[in-house]
């Protein structure tokens, strides 16, 4: 980072927000905001502002890299310590972000510290299996009270807005991110045995039309019956797996009524237990406990700067809107003008629909929103701009 750098994209921020206004969230005088500088993501917090005009002024006065605002109400807002705050409710919230989305194949390319169109298209994946398979059908949301906005750098951010989450302390909070990442989930919870007659029993569990985890584990191993290698993957035999992928009609109609003694399975119990936690593997969402679990924590304020990138955490218009979002064309800030810079990178950028890089320690002129973005990033100096 440079003062040159550092000035420049000030004056950018600065410009943004004299023509984006209005970016105050709703009880704007109730909220808590953190900003931050080019060295730390919250230089400075327990600020307060009575009006939305008073806030705009403030990012167009300041120009500060990072927005962050409680998601919590309070009575006093800027008071200190926190608990002279008076804490009045908070927004139930969701953070996913590319970097807690573990082997991600375009890692092999980039490593973890670099964000790809790919490392945002999982997600983005995320978000919607957070949503469709959580939010909506188990904890009975609708969509019109889920709000979703680009992080600015590496994900998305999700916001509740329902009257009855308000209330939550934290422990209800981590019950709830405990669920999504189905912790205290056991084969007894979904398994049990029924005895037919004096000589036989049934091996009984969950229907795919079961809510919660239930119907996801048995619409789990429905589709890991589409695929003898994924069932083998389970621990099942080879004979075994071949059978029920052969006759698959049949089982499905079994599991349809919650009979899982359609085979004889050697070692069973371990079978449905590697099941369950692939499960909870694969549909335990990559959220961050922490920003959901903590009725205090601060977040990027949407449709503001992320001073680590230059894009704009931009909120989306519904949840319908997110399939078609690609936030490194659709986040742009700096549209305007260019900027001579000298840059070394060993990735591919791509912005705005165009590729920029590798580059090897070259000057050049760039367009501003890739020359900032390489700049804050830490791969190149800025020279001049026009």
């Amino acid at each position: 980072m440079s003062e040159a750098g550092n000035k420049l994209v000030t004056e950018l921020i600065k410009g943004y927000y004299k023509f984006h206004r209005g970016l105050s969230p709703d009880k704007v005088e109730q909220r808590e905001f953190a900003f931050g500088s080019f060295e730390s993501k919250i230089a400075f917090r327990h600020m307060a502002f009575k009006r939305p005009a008073d806030l705009d002024k403030y990012l167009v006065d300041n120009g500060p890299p990072f927005v962050d605002y409680s998601a919590a109400y309070y009575r006093l807002p800027d008071a200190r310590p926190m608990e002279k705050k008076e804490w009045l409710g908070s927004e139930l919230r969701f953070d996913i972000d590319a970097g807690d989305i573990v082997k991600l194949p375009c890692r092999l390319d980039h490593g973890k510290e670099w964000v790809c169109d790919r490392c945002l298209d999982s997600a983005k994946d995320e978000v919607i299996k957070l949503v469709e398979n959580f939010l909506i059908p188990d904890f009975g949301f609708s969509e019109k009270e889920l709000e979703v906005n680009f992080s600015g750098n590496r994900g998305y951010h999700v916001r509740v807005r329902n009257q009855s989450v308000l209330s939550l302390g934290k422990p209800a909070r981590e019950e709830i991110s405990n669920y999504i990442f189905g912790q205290g989930l056991d084969y007894d919870s979904f398994f049990y045995t029924v005895r037919v007659d004096a000589r036989h029993e049934r091996q009984m569990g969950p229907r795919p039309d079961d809510g919660g985890w239930r119907g996801k584990v048995a619409n789990a191993f429905l589709g890991a019956a589409r695929s003898k290698e994924d069932l083998t993957s389970l621990g099942i035999e080879k004979s075994v797996a071949t059978k029920i992928f052969n006759e698959i009609a049949t089982v499905r109609k079994q599991i349809e009524v919650g009979n899982w003694d359609f085979y004889s399975i050697p070692n069973r119990k371990s079978v449905f237990e590697n099941l369950l936690n692939r499960q909870v593997i694969n549909q335990g969402n990559r959220i961050d406990r922490g920003v959901t679990n903590e009725p205090s924590h601060l977040m990027r304020l949407p449709n503001t700067i992320h001073g680590g990138t230059g894009l704009v955490a931009r909120k989306l218009p519904s949840m319908a809107a997110l399939d078609a979002f690609e936030p490194l064309r659709d986040a742009i800030a700096f549209d305007r003008g260019e900027v001579k810079v000298r840059v070394g990178s060993n990735y591919a950028l791509l912005l705005n629909n165009q590729t920029f890089g590798p580059y090897k320690d070259e000057t050049l002129t760039l367009p501003t929103y890739a020359a900032t973005y390489l700049y804050l990033k830490g791969l190149a100096d800025v020279l001049t701009a026009h």
